[in-house]
């Protein structure tokens, strides 16, 4: 059917009434509203998704992370360790440096046979001298040296056959 409207255009009705804009504005906002709501809904769904996957990722991984964790307890055990002995034996003569050092204190006309730890914190040094003034000033240059204090003459003899003088000391080591 078709209806015709002869009334002058200010007196017509409108077309779109008052509570059909208020409705479809309500339609839209609903609309825009739900749609808001279904986003939310399904970040929420797949953030709580990945969440689990990542804590079971985090059990997965958990005997892994114990393992390091013993293994930085063991580093740091082993670290502390090594910090002792070097913290104890930083002060201490190396067996070895003692013997190249009187190896470089020694001089020519001095031998050495025989360099052995005596006490607690001397050496026992047996040797030769070509005479006993060599001997007097080595024992003269022990007594200024940086590592050795305290060289004390146990015994020396006048070898007639070999013409030498043979030689038994002790030194106290610095530092010890």
């Amino acid at each position: 059917m078709i209806t015709i409207n002869l009334l002058p255009l200010a007196e017509r009705l409108p077309k779109w009434s008052f509570q059909r804009i208020v409705l479809l504005c309500g339609v839209t906002l609903f609309g825009l509203y739900g749609s808001i709501f279904a986003y939310n809904c399904y970040t929420i769904w797949s953030l709580e998704k990945d969440i689990e996957a990542t804590h079971q990722q985090y059990s997965l991984l958990r005997p892994t992370q114990d393992n390091m964790q013993l293994a930085v307890s063991k580093q740091l055990a082993i670290d502390k360790k090594k910090k002792t002995l070097v913290a104890i034996t930083g002060e201490r003569k190396a067996g070895y440096a003692m013997i190249s050092h009187f190896g470089i204190i020694t001089p020519p006309q001095i031998w050495l046979t025989e360099l052995a730890a005596s006490d607690k914190n001397s050496i026992l040094v047996k040797g030769n001298a070509m005479t006993y003034p060599d001997l007097a000033n080595y024992l003269d240059s022990l007594e200024n040296d940086k590592l050795v204090t305290e060289p004390v003459l146990i015994k020396a003899e006048q070898d007639s056959e070999f013409n030498y003088t043979k030689f038994e000391m002790t030194v106290k080591l610095k530092g010890i």
